[in-house]
């Protein structure tokens, strides 16, 4: 296993020692980025901001060996990255989601917001802001947030 190596200050000398991980710098300056190195085993320091050109090196050639003669080794294949849900086409307007779905709404305010007549999330956005805050324990602030996450969604 590859380590890494830092210089420190040591009564007024340079001393060597072996580090905890590469910095980012020597990563990126290597052409690896952290998610790559810490995939392949590579020890990532995140707080170290320096750059050792032997550290580089080193990692250039853990690269060199891991890629290998290209015709006897296929490429290492990539993380698989969580695909987003695609987002509906139809307009929060358009669609009866409960309350309890908007962030912050808890079951009281779902309840109180039901006694006034917002049944939905399309209930939410098409309300006008001053017919949001007479419902008890809904500010003119707590009403503009309601009104934006609910469109956000």
């Amino acid at each position: 296993m590859i380590e890494p190596k830092v210089r420190i200050a040591y009564q007024n000398k340079n001393v060597k020692r072996r580090g905890r991980g590469f910095s980012r710098k020597e990563l990126n300056a290597s052409g690896l980025n952290i998610d790559d190195a810490l995939w392949i085993g590579l020890p990532v320091d995140m707080m170290r901001k320096s750059l050792h050109d032997e550290n580089v090196e080193a990692l250039v050639s853990i690269m060199s060996q891991l890629e290998g003669p290209e015709e006897e080794t296929p490429t290492p294949k990539k993380k698989p990255v969580a695909k987003k849900a695609p987002k509906s086409k139809a307009k929060p307007e358009e669609i009866n989601i409960p309350l309890e779905k908007i962030p912050g709404i808890g079951p009281k305010t779902a309840e109180r917001l039901k006694e006034a007549g917002y049944n939905y999330i399309s209930d939410i956005c098409k309300a006008d802001i001053e017919d949001l805050v007479k419902v008890k324990g809904i500010s003119k602030k707590s009403a503009t947030d309601l009104v934006e996450k609910a469109k956000g969604i």
